[in-house]
């Protein structure tokens, strides 16, 4: 009977062994869990900032072009707007100098 409750005790302190090892094991496999969670986390934080500045620097370059665009379209009308002013002061003038002369009735 002796040997019994010595092999039970034996069994007992090899399940208490195993019980404390896994425990301990389960412990380092969170601990190296959260860490590797933490490393994907930061990870994805930079990629996610990085791909936020790409693209608040895309739409920035593409704003400047159409604003260059939009400015050069701008300058063409206002050079459009000057001739044709040009030519009607001249007309005008030519007008005004016709009525004095007597050349056109008014």
């Amino acid at each position: 009977m002796e040997k019994v409750w010595e092999e039970l005790r034996k069994i007992e302190s090899e399940a208490e062994h195993i019980h404390s090892e896994a425990l301990r094991t389960s412990e380092e496999i969170i601990a190296l869990a959260k860490e590797e969670a933490k490393k994907l986390f930061s990870d994805s934080r930079k990629h996610i900032e990085e791909e936020a500045d790409e693209l608040l620097n895309k739409y920035v370059r593409e704003a400047g072009k159409e604003h260059e665009d939009t400015l050069k379209k701008n300058e063409n009308a206002i050079k459009e707007l000057r001739t044709t002013v040009e030519k009607r002061i001249t007309e005008a003038v030519n007008t005004i100098f016709d009525a004095v002369l007597g050349k056109i009735k008014v």
